[in-house]
């Protein structure tokens, strides 16, 4: 698990330093693609940088990658964690534990995995769903920009480019 999100690190780490995932000229430093890239992996939501503006559109799907993919591996990890402990538990609260979770041993990764990224994609769809509706009804912003908004909301206390909306402190 470590070894997957020092590579998820490492190549994240790579795709931030191209000057393509920059918005303004030349390319961003190497602490500062490390720092996000670790940052997005670990899901902490830190930033040395203003994420929308620092950040060309590349940039932030890279950063938005990174995200799933940190979030996806936390909670396979406790996912197959769940069904170790369970294993080491007595008979009856194993099959109970099998019961609830479906699942028949941890020689069933590979339907943990799909389940636990198909909980992951259909819950995160809702909420950009339903934060995409609620932007392009009741902030009026374009449909192209409450989707973006929807998927990628921005700060509460910063704007992202063009948005018509400002938070309130």
């Amino acid at each position: 698990m470590a070894v997957a999100f020092a590579a998820g690190v490492a190549v994240g780490t790579a795709l931030l330093a191209l000057p393509v995932a920059r918005a303004g000229p030349g390319s961003a430093s190497f602490l500062e693609a490390v720092f996000t890239a670790t940052s997005a992996v670990c899901v902490t939501g830190l930033a040395v940088v203003d994420t929308p503006t620092y950040w060309s559109g590349f940039g932030e799907v890279v950063i938005l990658a990174l995200i799933q993919i940190g979030g996806f591996g936390i909670m396979t990890l406790a996912s197959l964690l769940g069904l170790l402990v369970s294993r080491r538990l007595g008979l009856r609260t194993r099959l109970t534990a099998q019961a609830e979770t479906k699942s028949l041993g941890l020689g069933d990764v590979r339907r943990v995995l799909l389940g636990v990224a198909a909980f992951s994609l259909t819950f995160e769809a809702i909420a950009a769903l339903i934060l995409t509706l609620r932007l392009a009804t009741r902030y009026d912003e374009p449909l192209g920009q409450a989707v973006y908004h929807g998927i990628s909301t921005p700060s509460p206390r910063s704007t992202t480019r063009g948005s018509r909306f400002t938070a309130t402190t």
